[in-house]
């Protein structure tokens, strides 16, 4: 009896010792499809695999997912690239690890959406009208980018702030809004409840969401950051060869709306890798213009160190 008891000693003693030594990482992230890979490689107890005790701490706002990195509260985070450099101007000591989302052909991420009085406006048409969306942000930026692409000025829409998504598509739905920059699932919603998409950001070549580390895990030759991207690239990975198996997890952890759940697409999320810098330099250039930013943020501090 004195040796099981010693066996079951040494083998819960082992077993403490093995989670001991997973590398811990509190992970900001919000309930948007952009994050469906983490959401993956959390459930396929990926992370874990790889040697990481990986939460994911989910927040109902970015302002709520920002101020935590700000304080320390999480080690990491997914968010657009504008909220990105704004905490990397403030310090915020963090590099970009990879792209989770850039616009792909076939799959809008973000769009605008007409309200169901308007849904058969052309674009002359629209000239002038009001367009809801959150100002200074990522939504404002792709709003100048599909202006570009239409060869239309800066200010061919009534641009009216309405921050909070929810009112801005309950605004569009009930015609106070002529057209609102809305994201997916959203966009297809509107599309549901009698509206039409005028245009997305499917064809604009961009990255728009980004996962980001503190620099600390880039210390002793990168193993916390070489860890998390093996994880996070075979849940990439996982859902390319089989997405419908993950489409339950994305209704639950994305918030798909029930009318949507069954003909959502569950989108092909690129391969691990980093932005390139001059699509960087194209988000900050932005930012610069818009007063967000004074100066551009050296690369060296964004990305991540070389990893030799």
């Amino acid at each position: 009896m004195k040796k099981i008891l010693l066996a079951v000693a040494v083998v819960l003693a082992l077993a403490t010792t093995v989670r001991a030594e997973n590398i811990k990482i509190r992970f900001g992230i919000l309930p948007v499809i952009d994050t469906l890979p983490l959401q993956v490689a959390d459930r396929e107890g990926l992370f874990s695999r790889h040697g990481l005790d990986v939460s994911l701490v989910r927040f109902m706002s970015a302002l709520e997912r920002d101020t935590a990195m700000q304080a320390g509260q999480i080690d990491g985070y997914f968010g657009d690239l504008v909220a990105t450099y704004l905490l990397l101007d403030r310090g915020v000591p963090m590099h970009i690890v990879l792209t989770s989302w850039r616009t792909t052909p076939g799959y809008p991420m973000f769009g605008i959406a007409l309200s169901p009085a308007g849904r058969d406006r052309t674009l002359a048409e629209m000239k002038g009208r009001t367009l809801t969306l959150s100002k200074s942000t990522v939504m404002e930026f792709l709003a100048d980018k599909l202006e570009d692409r239409f060869g239309v000025g800066h200010d061919y829409f009534e641009r009216v702030e309405v921050k909070k998504l929810p009112i801005r598509l309950q605004m569009l739905l009930t015609d106070q809004m002529d057209a609102a920059l809305l994201p997916e699932p959203l966009l297809s919603l509107a599309r549901l409840k009698g509206g039409s998409v005028l245009t997305t950001a499917e064809n604009l070549d961009l990255p728009l969401t980004v996962l980001c580390l503190h620099k600390q895990y880039f210390d002793n030759g990168g193993d916390a950051y070489a860890k998390f991207m093996a994880a996070y690239g075979e849940a990439v990975r996982l859902l390319a060869e089989n997405p419908e198996k993950y489409r339950p997890l994305m209704a639950e952890t994305c918030r798909i709306p029930k009318p949507l759940i069954s003909r959502f697409p569950v989108y092909p999320f690129p391969a691990p890798a980093l932005p390139a810098s001059s699509e960087l330099a194209e988000v900050q250039d932005w930012m610069v213009a818009q007063g967000l930013l004074k100066k551009r943020v050296p690369d060296a501090v964004a990305l991540p160190p070389e990893i030799k």
